[in-house]
């Protein structure tokens, strides 16, 4: 790693990580990168590693030319728009893909954030599904979640097996926690809104010694700007004010995820991943940061720099 984190790693094929917007899980021992790849007709990719170091290529796990299968009553199976040049990549705009595996199905659940190619007019969230982590999942379409608008978007497992999912609404100004249906393919209830008005994007949702943590960024497009975390000891609230960590502009990143290197209980380490964005004109120039975050029991949280 170089200078507060940043890297690029290169894949068993000498070619750059194409997993931005994405998270980094732990699945049969072995850690999954999986993210946005716009490169041609993919959507979304996933990478493995031992060591979180050195990364083998896996699959394209989501183009435009991956099965569909209308799940729902009403969505949208459109991954290509015809008559609509995307301004990165080939069809829809897919984003901040997010994957949950569900014991009770045996199924891997990949919720995102959808849009057209040329314009971000319809904020809806997709689903897909698969078998494995790493195979061809199937399209089940986009939607607007309980009628609501949803961009920026991830996933959350609770420790009973409850999944959640987390999504910027209402023109990104409030955040919305929804509840999953038992088999994560669809939203049971809206379960909390936070910060109504206060324009937050980015979510990442994650839980430490019983207390669930929020991390967002404010809404500055392409540009970085200071991302802020809130605690609640109950994830419909009440949550605690929102602070800031990092700095005024978290070292030049986005949060997209928060690892959990799992070990005895002591020994756990706890990363920060974030997307450094190289922007329209540059975003397959995008890199990541990754830094490990401290705790200091009473709910702070704070980035150690490398």
């Amino acid at each position: 790693m170089k200078e507060k984190g940043v890297f690029l790693p290169l894949d068993d094929r000498g070619e750059p990580v194409h997993a931005h917007g994405g998270q980094i899980i732990k699945d049969h021992g072995k850690y999954y990168w999986i993210g946005e790849d716009r490169r041609g007709r993919n959507k979304v990719s996933c990478y493995v590693s031992d060591d979180l170091e050195n990364w083998t290529f896996r699959n394209h796990i989501l183009t435009i030319d991956n099965p569909v299968n209308r799940y729902y009553v009403v969505s949208d199976l459109t991954l290509e728009v015809p008559g609509q040049e995307a301004s990165i990549g080939i069809g829809c705009n897919i984003e901040r893909p997010k994957v949950l595996y569900n014991k009770k199905t045996g199924k891997y659940v990949m919720w995102m954030h959808w849009e057209l190619p040329d314009n971000y007019s319809k904020a809806r969230c997709a689903v897909a599904v698969c078998d494995t982590i790493d195979g061809h999942y199937t399209y089940l379409g986009s939607f607007n979640p309980i009628g609501h608008m949803s961009r920026d978007c991830t996933l959350f497992q609770d420790e009973d097996g409850t999944g959640y999912f987390i999504s910027s609404a209402r023109e990104n100004l409030d955040i919305h926690i929804y509840r999953l249906t038992e088999d994560y393919l669809a939203i049971d209830r809206l379960e909390c809104i936070l910060w109504p008005g206060q324009q937050r994007e980015a979510p990442v949702l994650f839980k430490r010694d019983g207390i669930y943590y929020m991390l967002t960024s404010g809404c500055t497009g392409w540009a970085p700007n200071q991302s802020s975390y809130a605690y609640a000891k109950n994830i419909a609230g009440p949550w605690s004010v929102r602070k800031n960590f990092g700095d005024e502009t978290t070292y030049d990143s986005q949060p997209t995820w928060v690892i959990c290197c799992e070990g005895e209980e002591k020994d756990s380490q706890w990363w920060y991943l974030g997307d450094r964005w190289g922007g329209s004109n540059g975003y397959f120039n995008s890199s990541y940061v990754m830094l490990p975050m401290e705790f200091d029991g009473e709910g702070n949280v704070a980035l150690t720099q490398i």
